[in-house]
């Protein structure tokens, strides 16, 4: 029952990388094929030094409504298409299948707060902090790709900060009761449930240390973006994301696995 959190949108041909999700624009008539795009477009990779350390800063902007795939098909995992994207100094775990997002991160523009269900790639922002962009992840238990943003040669970062919120298909299956099922798996939220985002630096294979976030508090559901210490990470050569709800049945976690990202934040320390 859980695998629907798994499958994304509309079949898909394999070359396609950018898709449109914007409902108000769709036309029966007109054909909804995206064109083949081969890279990712970064508007802005914030690379600031200043007394030999240098700031990273995750930041890009797609189109408008628009979510990205990769399109790697020669690194099968499964019944997906493992092709992580990266963009130096950043590695962003992400699959993609001939059925649209898969599991992991990928980046959205998406605009949609009101639809419910998994078809909805979109924050409950309706944008990212400072573009329109921001990414998006599966998390579910049942997904064979972690939901992790590591570095290129297993560099070793120091953690600053990020933003967080939630996907609006979790906070309408949270607030409303309303996962797009017609029956739905979601129970009716209370004052006692809690809905968490927890963030895990890595340094190899050791953690260094986790930071809680929460996505809802009894009523209190995040809807604005969420900026987050990560120093206590310290020196990370990855950082993991992972969900926990208190509304859990026989086949794990009910709460849709969804949540957003951005502005990710790492400095490079260069020894003199």
């Amino acid at each position: 029952m859980k695998k629907f959190y798994s499958f994304a949108l509309l079949a898909l041909t394999m070359g396609f990388v950018f898709v449109s999700c914007d409902k108000d624009k769709d036309d029966p008539q007109e054909d909804k094929s995206a064109k083949a795009i081969h890279s990712l477009p970064v508007s802005s990779i914030d690379a600031v030094t200043v007394d030999d350390v240098k700031s990273y800063t995750l930041s890009l902007s797609l189109k408008d409504n628009q979510y990205y795939l990769a399109t790697d098909t020669t690194n099968k995992v499964g019944y997906y298409w493992k092709d992580n994207i990266e963009i130096d100094p950043f590695v962003i775990n992400h699959t993609f299948s001939g059925y649209g997002f898969g599991e992991g991160f990928t980046f959205s523009s998406c605009t949609d707060n009101k639809t419910p269900g998994y078809t909805n790639l979109s924050a409950i922002t309706k944008k990212g902090v400072s573009t329109n962009t921001y990414l998006i992840s599966n998390s579910g238990v049942w997904n064979s790709t972690p939901s992790e943003i590591s570095f290129v040669d297993g560099k070793s970062f120091l953690a600053k900060e990020i933003y967080v919120t939630n996907a609006t298909y979790a906070y309408l299956a949270i607030k409303d009761q309303n996962d797009g099922n017609e029956s739905p798996l979601v129970k009716k939220w209370t004052a006692d449930d809690e809905f968490i985002l927890t963030i895990t630096g890595y340094s190899g294979d050791q953690i260094t240390d986790e930071v809680d976030v929460y996505l809802a508090d009894g009523m209190d559901i995040l809807n604005t973006w969420k900026k987050v210490d990560l120093s206590s990470l310290g020196y990370v050569t990855s950082i993991g994301f992972s969900v926990s709800s208190t509304d859990t049945g026989d086949w794990g976690m009910n709460t849709p696995a969804y949540f957003c990202i951005d502005k990710l934040t790492v400095e490079e320390h260069r020894l003199k």
